[in-house]
This record gives structure tokens, C-alpha cells and sequence, in this order.
């Protein structure tokens, strides 16, 4: 792609949480936006940034544990919901990726809806698609911002890291 010393000034070390790809999660703009509004400015750099945005869904995987914890939880009767920040292109390979993806009880993901976490509206479209009493709702996330988000609302979290234990912090909720 590029030389090591000359990424520290390429376009793809602000793309991730940038606002094009904030806005692309967010549903407004497609792929090919996404695409064409970074490559902008950036001509040098425009098949590293055009293979970026195609090959990158294809280098998420899920957290260690966490998925396991989802299906055992879901196996003790408890509905499992994903709550996410992806765009369409993103999702959709992860889906075809991980068949776990297609276990959930229900998802809100960010592109369909037009909000990303934590704007609070995500949030409530997931509780009111779902009929979930947010005092019942256990929202588990690695962005504290997230959490904090969510219990502004009334929902429970639990702020995801290396360092914790999830289902000793479930079981304290639950």
C-alpha cells in the first residue's frame, strides 16, 4: 500500500472515525461517496484509499469470548439484540462473514436508522422496535461514551475492555 514512514501523512490515517466514515455509518453516504470524498485532494492515494474501504469489513472480527457469552445467554432464554454503528456495504459482508451475525433476536444498525451511537435516538428505536423497558436492558459496549449514552435513558451497561470479566459484570445485572 503505502511506505511505513510516509503513512503518518496519508489520507487513510484519518479515514476510521472520520467524518466521512461516520457519515457513511450513518447512512448518508454510500460506498462510492465514501470513496469519492476521500480520495478528494488525495489523487496520489486513490487505489490504497479505494482498496481500503473495500477490503476493510474483511479485517473485523469479533471480540474473543463475546460471542460465545451471546449464545449461551440466548440458549438461558434471554433475547439478544446488536445495537451498531456500520454502513451497508460493511455489514453486509460481515453477515455473509459470521453466521453468528444472523443469530440475533433483532439488530438496529446506524445506516438504516440514520443515527449513530451514541446519539440517543439509536437507542430509543431499539427499545421501541423491540418493546424493551429500558431498566431491563443490558447494553454492552467498548465506547464508554456509549454506555454513558445509553444510561441516560435508563439502560444498564457494561463498558466492554480487555480487562473485564463479561459475564461476572451480567451476572451482577441480571
Amino acid at each position: 500500500m503505502c511506505e511505513r514512514d510516509d503513512f503518518g501523512n496519508h489520507p487513510l490515517s484519518e479515514i476510521v472515525g472520520g467524518r466521512i466514515w461516520l457519515d457513511m455509518d450513518q447512512g448518508l453516504l454510500s460506498l462510492d461517496e465514501g470513496i469519492e470524498k476521500s480520495i478528494l485532494g488525495n489523487d496520489k492515494y486513490a487505489d490504497d484509499i479505494k482498496r481500503f474501504f473495500k477490503e476493510a469489513p474483511y479485517y473485523f472480527y469479533p471480540v474473543a469470548n463475546t460471542v460465545d457469552t451471546a449464545v449461551k445467554y440466548q440458549q438461558m432464554g434471554y433475547k439478544i439484540y446488536l445495537l451498531s454503528n456500520f454502513h451497508k456495504y460493511g455489514y453486509g459482508i460481515l453477515k455473509k462473514r459470521f453466521s453468528f451475525m444472523n443469530t440475533f433476536d433483532g439488530a438496529v444498525i446506524s445506516w438504516e436508522v440514520k443515527y449513530n451511537k451514541p446519539d440517543r435516538r439509536i437507542y430509543e428505536i431499539l427499545l421501541s422496535k423491540y418493546s424493551l423497558n429500558p431498566g431491563e436492558t443490558v447494553f454492552i459496549d467498548d465506547m464508554k461514551e456509549n454506555i454513558e449514552a445509553a444510561g441516560k435513558i435508563g439502560i444498564r451497561g457494561i463498558h466492554f475492555t480487555p480487562e473485564v470479566n463479561l459475564e461476572l459484570e451480567l451476572k451482577k445485572l441480571i
